[in-house]
């Protein structure tokens, strides 16, 4: 479980999502998050992407946030990935949500073949 104490650093910001690449590279980029009610943190990514190819091949991904009002105050969740479909974009039109942003703003995204990305944590590590 995500300790309540560091919700903040996963509801209403951006995160780094690292997957790796074919050559072993890291690859690292911001996404936006949902930490759910059931305690469980998605995200939405278009299929077209790197880090969604990256992902179905080696579902393993770390994400990684820290306050930019505290830089001790950070959490890396260590992670196997599951995937979800999402019809009707639900979950997609939640994730904007805290964002400000909608699936008419943010129509050329919506437009994309998207799945939901389930987060299962098989390390927390936390600071501060």
């Amino acid at each position: 479980m995500i300790p309540t104490s560091h919700h903040d650093l996963l509801i209403g910001r951006s995160v780094a999502l690292s997957t790796v690449n074919d050559d072993g590279t890291v690859q690292t980029t911001a996404v936006w998050v949902d930490l759910g009610d059931d305690g469980i943190l998605r995200t939405s990514l278009a299929k077209a992407r790197v880090k969604y190819r990256n992902l179905r091949k080696r579902p393993q991904a770390t994400v990684f946030s820290l306050s930019p009002e505290d830089q001790f105050h950070t959490i890396e969740i260590r992670a196997e990935v599951a995937f979800a479909a999402d019809p009707g974009l639900m979950f997609f039109s939640r994730l904007l949500a805290p964002y400000g942003q909608t699936l008419e703003t943010f129509a050329a995204q919506a437009a994309e073949d998207r799945e939901t990305v389930i987060f299962r944590p098989s390390r927390i590590r936390t600071s501060a």
